[in-house]
C-alpha cells in the first residue's frame, strides 16, 4: 500500500514532523505559562500519547506492537539528544521517560481495543 493512500499515515507523518519541529524550535512565552500551570511532563506525555496512538491507527497490521515501542523510543532519544546541543532547550532524562510512557500507554490502549472490541 502506499503512503499516501491512507489518510492516517498522512497525519501520523505531519504529526511526527510537527513534533520534530515544536521540540527544537524557541519555547513561546505562552507554553511556557501553560506548562507552569500543567505540569511540563503532562504536555510530554500527552504528545507521545498522540503519536503512538496514532501510529497504531496508521499501522493496521496486528502484530505492529514492536514497530510502536521502537518509534516511541527513537524519537524519544533522538529529541532529547537534540536538546542537549540547543542552547535555549533543556536535555531532561525525565521527559523522555514521559515521551515513552505516553506512546507505550496509547499503544497498550489501541491493542487492548482492538484484541477485545475489534
Amino acid at each position: 500500500m502506499h503512503i499516501l493512500t491512507n489518510p492516517l499515515r498522512v497525519i501520523f507523518f505531519f504529526y511526527l514532523f510537527f513534533l520534530y519541529y515544536s521540540y527544537v524550535r524557541p519555547v513561546d512565552p505562552t507554553v511556557s505559562s501553560v506548562a507552569a500551570v500543567v505540569s511540563d511532563n503532562t504536555v510530554h506525555f500527552v504528545a507521545f500519547f498522540i503519536l503512538g496512538a496514532l501510529a497504531q491507527l496508521a499501522n493496521n497490521k496486528s502484530n505492529d506492537f514492536v514497530f510502536g515501542i521502537s518509534l516511541a523510543l527513537i524519537t524519544s532519544i533522538f529529541i532529547e539528544f537534540v536538546h542537549f546541543f540547543i542552547p535555549f532547550r533543556d536535555f531532561q532524562i525525565i521527559e523522555g521517560v514521559f515521551n515513552v510512557l505516553g506512546c507505550l500507554s496509547a499503544i497498550y490502549l489501541i491493542n487492548y481495543y482492538r484484541k477485545n472490541y475489534g
